[in-house]
């Protein structure tokens, strides 16, 4: 599957509640290829590699074995599924889609890990996932001192769950301004870009979760001041059922 940007991601879809995705998140479902970037610098043919302890690069960014991605991601998928699953067990109707992106280095230890865009709207779901994803054991980029990659997932409601009401940003009500500013006063404290916040929104307006996402690595530091804000406010009630919403901050 091809995105927008033409980049290839891998798309997983998972249906049946919290026992099927148990079993079926990476092993069931139907999947592609993790996206991994190769930076051409001009001089290919200057780029080395030694064996042994003394490896030498001229290059910053080198590929990573789509394979060994993978197969890393298939080792994972217990820890990413679990989080998934504990995340239904506070939020029933959870679901969205993520992407991630990761830069992995000479060790295999991805030593960045973010959310490039999520709608799953928690962001206890999205820290586990993170933190699974930078435990695991990559292959070492070849050709340069690190490589970098990125996957999409999406995951579904459970069908026995009636779905959050979509909800436009607008019908939050009188809140919606101090909302944006303290996003932007988090972003400003961790130097970090443009954020999109989801929340899911209950019948007295009071957030039940909320999730956060990034082109920037440094909206990761922003992460727990935007949650621990909008956590403490309360907007209008969006009705009878609880709502899903998303705030773009520039």
């Amino acid at each position: 599957m091809k995105d927008r940007s033409g980049e290839t991601v891998i798309r997983v879809v998972c249906r049946g509640g919290i026992a099927a995705a148990a079993i079926v998140v990476f092993a069931g479902c139907g999947g592609e290829t993790v996206n991994n970037r190769e930076t051409k610098t001009g001089n290919d043919a200057a780029s080395t590699e030694s064996t042994g302890k003394n490896v030498s690069f001229d290059a910053d960014v080198g590929a990573l074995d789509q394979a060994k991605v993978n197969a890393t991601l298939n080792r994972t998928s217990d820890k990413l599924t679990a989080c998934f699953n504990d995340g239904l067990r506070r939020i029933p109707f959870l679901g969205g889609n993520i992407k991630f992106a990761l830069r992995i280095n000479q060790e295999g230890v991805a030593t960045v890990a973010y959310l490039k865009e999520s709608t799953l709207g928690d962001r206890a779901t999205e820290a586990c996932m993170l933190d699974a994803l930078r435990k695991a054991k990559w292959p070492a980029p070849v050709g340069g001192r690190e490589g970098l990659a990125e996957g999409g997932f999406g995951f579904d409601p459970s069908p026995d769950e009636r779905p959050a009401v979509d909800l436009e940003a607008d019908k939050l009500g009188k809140e919606l301004p101090k909302a944006k500013e303290a996003i932007a006063k988090c972003r400003s404290s961790a130097s970090a870009g443009a954020v999109t916040t989801t929340l899911y929104v209950g019948t007295d307006g009071k957030p039940m979760a909320v999730g956060i996402a990034s082109e920037d690595a440094k909206a990761e530091n922003a992460a727990t001041c935007i949650v621990d804000a909008l956590s403490a406010m309360t907007f209008a009630s969006p009705g009878s059922y609880a709502a899903k919403v998303t705030i773009t901050a520039d």
